[in-house]
């Protein structure tokens, strides 16, 4: 660690020299010198469209350097190349992207949004006290649909494409981005840990080649196709405000623990494609005052919206869970479960509130039972039968994120 720590501070004296001078570091280049955001004046370093050798994100906050660097996305920045078409793990290139502790990302486009292919991987590390922060460019993080959001792709399992020779294509991105394929399961994707995703979802206009996506072209906060648990590390990841989903799995089997997930315009969590992971810890606040701004499910789960018999079938597990609906306007939020096409799935020690007077759930599956779900206090009306009598759960109020400068969900 002593060592680790020393190699870090001599990577970012060398480094101060080239931040002041405006060459940031060999990783992007010079948007504007002197960029004023909240309230501090940063060197802006924009990064290039494409990465296929391995970057770092320094967090020039230090005595070091002349001014601190904020990173900017200019539109889609892709790492790696495993996104063609016909990509294997031995052809994919396997750049890095590193992203040190503290380190803002700002969208300086509506469309912009940071995409690590298959093969590729991201270390983006922050700290409780000095989170990584994705945000769009204004000086507030709050306003949903400003930029697009984090993509993580990998060789996985996904029950649209798992031959061992054909890809899924990605939702709402310009060009063909292929996922998937069944390849490994064990190229990993990286680590997302203390990381905050806000005010992302926008909606890219573009021809999307895959005419049985789920939702449009909006781009989730936090996306995860066909990721493999190993070699992934996923903890202590915030997003908040997203037009689109909070989170959304395509297939895979990553485990996720620790997610907050606040004031996102469509469903919290989302998962398609056979996904046969798990999501430890969550923590939801739904809001909405009428119809049009009301949040859509919690938890919008689905097997193969193609065929509800592909295989592997869906079947995720979430526990731990706090979901909260905080606005005025319960009769225009979705019931918190939607159980659709062909999904199973295992639900235990979850504490529901806030949605008196709504059914508790819409199950059009078939291999949901009432077996699956243990542990689960709710004031939502279990019309549907298919849940325990309510109690249990042990996460009985909304634990405090991380992120300090996280805005009221209400």
């Amino acid at each position: 660690m002593k060592r680790l720590m020393m190699v870090s501070a001599l990577m970012l004296s060398s480094a101060g020299a080239f931040a002041s001078d405006g060459s940031c570091m060999a990783v992007g280049s010079v948007a504007n010198a002197s960029f004023n955001w909240n309230t501090v004046n940063y060197v802006l370093c924009e990064l290039p469209s494409s990465i296929t050798t391995d970057k770092t994100l320094f967090n020039g906050n230090d005595v070091m350097y002349q001014k601190p660097v904020l990173w900017a996305l200019p539109g889609a920045v892709t790492v790696g190349d495993g996104y063609k078409y016909g990509k294997t793990p031995a052809t994919a290139n396997d750049a890095e992207l590193t992203i040190e502790a503290g380190v803002n990302i700002i969208a300086t486009a509506s469309n912009a949004s940071l995409i690590i292919s298959r093969g590729a991987t991201i270390n983006a590390v922050g700290t409780a006290s000095d989170p990584i922060v994705f945000s769009s460019e204004d000086e507030n993080f709050t306003g949903e649909g400003e930029w697009g959001g984090v993509i993580l792709s990998g060789f996985g399992v996904a029950n649209e494409c798992n031959s061992g020779s054909d890809d899924c294509l990605m939702e709402g991105i310009s060009d063909d981005y292929y996922f998937g394929g069944s390849l490994s399961d064990t190229i990993g994707s990286g680590t997302l840990q203390y990381v905050v995703i806000t005010e992302g979802g926008s909606e890219i206009n573009v021809n999307d080649p895959d005419d049985v996506a789920n939702g449009g072209d909006e781009i989730n906060g936090l996306t995860l196709y066909a990721v493999n648990d190993t070699n992934t590390t996923i903890d202590h990841v915030h997003v908040n405000e997203n037009f689109d989903d909070g989170v959304e799995f395509f297939g895979g089997d990553v485990d996720v623990t620790d997610l907050w997930l606040t004031c996102n315009g469509d469903d919290s969590i989302d998962w398609d494609y056979g996904f046969t992971g798990s999501v430890t810890g969550v923590y939801i606040k739904q809001n909405g005052n009428t119809s049009s701004n009301a949040s859509d499910h919690a938890m919008e789960l689905a097997g193969n919206p193609n065929d509800s018999t592909k295989t592997p079938l869906a079947n995720g597990t979430i526990s731990e869970a706090y979901i909260e609906f905080v606005g005025s306007g319960v009769a225009y939020v979705d019931v918190p479960f939607k159980l659709k096409e062909g999904t199973g799935g295992n639900f235990s020690d979850m504490y529901l509130t806030g949605f008196a007077g709504k059914n508790c759930s819409a199950t059009s599956s078939t291999n949901i039972s009432s077996g699956d779900f243990n542990n689960i206090t709710y004031d939502c009306t279990d019309a549907e039968g298919i849940l325990p009598l309510s109690g249990g759960a042990t996460v009985t109020s909304y634990p405090a994120s991380f992120w300090n400068d996280a805005p009221d969900c209400d």
